[in-house]
């Protein structure tokens, strides 16, 4: 798993939720947006690319 999500239904400003990289087995707790479906994500630490339907995937696995 390259990402989590996570879900508070009691954060009204954050009511969708927040995506994080998991980079080299630790969370980065950088909230991430979903990002264009032609513009992948790259982290620099790790180079692994975060498109968009992983961030999809992470949603539909649920809030952690």
């Amino acid at each position: 798993m390259v990402l989590i999500y996570e879900n508070d239904p009691l954060d009204d400003e954050h009511a969708r939720g927040r995506f994080y990289h998991v980079c080299r087995g630790r969370i980065d707790r950088t909230p991430l947006t979903i990002p264009p479906v032609e513009q992948p994500l790259e982290c620099r630490q790790c180079g692994i690319d975060l498109e968009a339907e992983d961030f999809f995937v992470a949603m539909q696995k649920g809030s952690v």
